[in-house]
């Protein structure tokens, strides 16, 4: 399948949830959310569609609906059947544990307080996904103190990444990774006040991908979440 139509069929199968969902909704008020008038919707998915979802309409509808960049370019929910691939249907929202807080201090390292402290409502591919919640503005710009950041343990790491970083010293970091022609890890900052930091891959005892940023208002104290079990497991 071209990417114009796994763009075109993530849009269709977002459009279906929404209206699913939200009984009292349309495709208007979708199209707002998204960032769109409803004209250019009916561009891209009506039964005379002749526009094509580009590079920049795919990352505003990524960005307005807080789905992870590149998530209109893949095909999602999709299940082993006979040997064959099959798609199963379009995603449902999903919840991503929150594992404690990640205290920014010096050189951009991190203090963690390790506790289940509720949800991210925000949809990972990862079933191992978790959330930290961010204090401090070592990371300022890119990530502002009372901010979540969705960490993916299985998502394959490249270089110029972000990643969440322990070192087997126990030392935290949120850093982005890049490699040096020896084969070393070398770590910066977004914040050109910290120096990079350069690692051999023995020092290193996990890497986690950072997957997104997370507005606090996608947090979902225990007491405000009611869902099925296994939903959340």
């Amino acid at each position: 399948m071209e990417n114009k139509e796994i763009r075109r069929k993530n849009l269709a199968d977002l459009l279906s949830r929404h209206l699913e969902e939200n009984p009292e909704s349309n495709r208007a008020k979708f199209a707002e959310l998204c960032g769109l008038v409803p004209a250019q919707l009916s561009q891209l998915l009506g039964n005379k569609s002749f526009r094509n979802i580009g590079d920049a309409l795919a990352r505003r509808v990524e960005a307005a609906l807080e789905l992870n960049h590149g998530w209109m370019d893949s095909l999602h929910d999709v299940v082993q059947q006979n040997s064959e691939l099959e798609f199963a249907g379009p995603i449902r929202s999903g919840y991503v544990p929150v594992m404690g807080e990640a205290i920014l201090g010096i050189g951009g390292s991190v203090d963690m307080i390790e506790f289940q402290a509720g949800w991210l409502r925000v949809y990972s591919g990862d079933k191992d996904a978790y959330g930290l919640k961010v204090k401090g503005d070592s990371m300022w710009p890119r990530i502002q103190s009372g901010e979540f950041v969705v960490i993916e343990p299985n998502t394959a790491v490249r270089a110029g990444d972000e990643v969440f970083v322990r070192t087997k010293e126990g030392h935290n970091m949120i850093k982005i990774m890049n490699k040096t022609r020896d084969g070393n890890y070398k770590f910066s900052s977004v914040n050109n006040d910290h120096r990079p930091e350069t690692l051999t891959p023995g020092d290193v005892e996990t890497m986690h991908f950072v997957a997104a940023i997370v507005k606090p208002t996608r947090y979902i104290a225990y007491e405000d979440i009611s869902v099925d079990e296994n939903r959340l497991a």
